[in-house]
């Protein structure tokens, strides 16, 4: 599912990427647009064969539709901001976690069994933060990197990142009580690993911190009321072709609406264009892969 819906980049064909259905909003705003060209239609077939309802003129709701498709616009750049913000975050673990690397095998404890530990636990910090992010537990990548005991003990940890993050730790301290680094490495080391703190802190609020609930409520209410009246606008001018008109109104409303509620949560494998962490763990290890050898 990760694969299907995570964020790919856009396909250099105008056609293609017009009529992309994969990743693409349209198939779980489908039931609304339904919906919407059905309610349109029956009005339509009441008002020329039963009873005559009320008009509303077209001039009120093209001001409201330019309002509120700046309103939606707002709430698609609030969910763009949560994503990039966390694509920015991610950034800053692959780099911190190549520095603590980088920094084990050239100015760490000249241990083969200390530089194998940290190498070991900067590898299962990312996949930790990444399934604590997708509200997981699932360390099937990380057989070949620790023993049954340790997922055991990390799966069990009420919080797995900062688990392994007090493992990292143990192993600095380690290596300083040793004297293995002068305490200047040793600081270099320790800033590092509080920036990975930091950028799960930042992470875990985009996660815990949701759009809020009244701007979303209202956002919702004005898109159903718009589209609750504007059939009553459009059966004099468009006569027949009314649900059409409808359904080409509401699918942009409907598409920005449900792209701003995809974005919020970039983590999540069922949201679409959720960023790709599994890519993400996976250049991590391979690069520790290569400094070992």
């Amino acid at each position: 599912m990760s694969r299907k819906f995570t964020n790919k980049a856009e396909h250099p064909n105008f056609l293609f990427g017009a009529l992309a259905w994969h990743g693409s909003v349209t198939p779980r705003i489908l039931l609304s647009i339904f919906v919407t060209g059905l309610y349109t239609y029956g009005l339509f077939y009441f008002d020329s064969y039963y009873y005559k309802l009320p008009r509303f003129p077209v001039t009120p709701f093209e001001y409201t539709g330019a309002v509120l498709g700046l309103v939606l616009v707002f709430r698609t750049n609030a969910g763009h901001d949560r994503w990039w913000e966390a694509r920015k975050l991610w950034g800053e673990i692959i780099n911190q976690t190549s520095n603590l690397l980088v920094m084990t095998w050239n100015y760490g404890e000249n241990n083969l069994v200390w530089r194998n530990e940290m190498t070991k636990w900067l590898v299962t910090f990312v996949f930790a933060h990444k399934e604590s992010l997708r509200l997981q537990k699932d360390f099937v990548a990380l057989k070949d990197w620790l023993s049954e005991d340790e997922i055991s003990a990390l799966q069990n940890a009420p919080h797995s990142p900062l688990f392994v993050t007090h493992k990292i730790a143990a192993l600095l301290e380690q290596g300083r009580v040793k004297q293995q680094f002068d305490l200047f490495t040793f600081a270099e080391f320790e800033k590092h690993r509080a920036a990975l703190i930091d950028s799960i802190g930042g992470n875990e609020r985009i996660l815990k911190t949701t759009m809020p609930l009244v701007y979303v409520i209202k956002v919702r209410r004005f898109i159903f009321i718009y589209l609750l009246l504007l059939p009553l606008s459009l059966i004099d001018e468009a006569q027949i072709m009314s649900p059409l008109v409808a359904v080409l109104v509401a699918y942009p409303l409907l598409s920005l609406d449900r792209i701003g509620l995809e974005l919020q949560n970039p983590f999540a494998v069922r949201n679409l264009s959720h960023l790709p962490l599994d890519a993400i763990c996976n250049t991590i290890k391979n690069n520790a892969l290569a400094l070992k050898k």
